[in-house]
């Protein structure tokens, strides 16, 4: 993806829970394929707590997409504080989250840590979008040249008083949005140019000097 390779993100900090993090030893072991939220059917954007093996869903993000929130829910519950997104899991490394220091952090011990459950680092392939990836679908999603764009709507060409600004002299843009303003508050037009005629024919000054004019 052109746009990673770009930019990676920010910078992540290695956790302070890394070097001494407790993991129970409670017999769960994690297969390298086939995962589900344990308090919902989702399979996707999955998170293994690193302290107990729970496996659940992340965030649901604004568009209604993402997780349930069960992942998070599970932390504020037990107070375990590191988890990795399944999916995300590389010999390079994988996406793994503090919610006690609530950011994206890096794990040192991430190999050992994930062995404990039984998932072997080195032999897992990448299957789900990173969070980074994920931020910058959302960016070209919502970006504000979509929203001016109106992007995947069906638009109605219009022109015409009403709905025409100026012509851009490439550094009137400005001048264009605040003249599209005024042209939409009812005393401004009522005022003005809906009594163009009579301004124009009142007017005994030159009108580069007349403000109404002007206006």
């Amino acid at each position: 993806m052109e746009q990673v390779a770009a930019w990676d993100g920010e910078k992540r900090f290695i956790s302070k829970h890394a070097d001494n993090l407790k993991q129970l030893d409670n017999g769960v072991k994690v297969p390298p394929t086939g995962w589900k939220c344990t308090r919902c059917d989702l399979t996707q954007n999955l998170w293994i707590n690193l302290t107990d093996g729970a496996i659940l869903c992340g965030r649901k993000y604004f568009d209604g997409s993402g997780g349930n929130n069960h992942a998070v829910e599970y932390y504020k519950e037990k107070g375990f504080p590191l988890a990795v997104k399944l999916g995300t899991i590389t010999p390079n490394g994988a996406d793994v989250f503090s919610y006690d220091e609530d950011d994206m952090v890096e794990d040192p011990k991430l190999a050992q840590h994930l062995s404990h459950f039984g998932i072997n680092m080195m032999s897992m392939e990448k299957t789900d979008k990173t969070m980074t990836e994920l931020e910058i679908d959302a960016n070209m999603k919502i970006s504000e040249w979509d929203v001016i764009q109106e992007a995947g709507k069906k638009l109605t060409p219009m022109f015409g008083p009403g709905y025409t600004g100026m012509r851009n002299l490439g550094n009137s843009c400005y001048l264009n949005s605040v003249m599209q303003v005024l042209f939409t508050i009812p005393d401004f037009v009522d005022r003005y140019p809906k009594n163009i005629e009579t301004i124009y024919s009142e007017c005994r000054n030159s009108p580069a000097s007349d403000l109404t004019v002007q206006m």
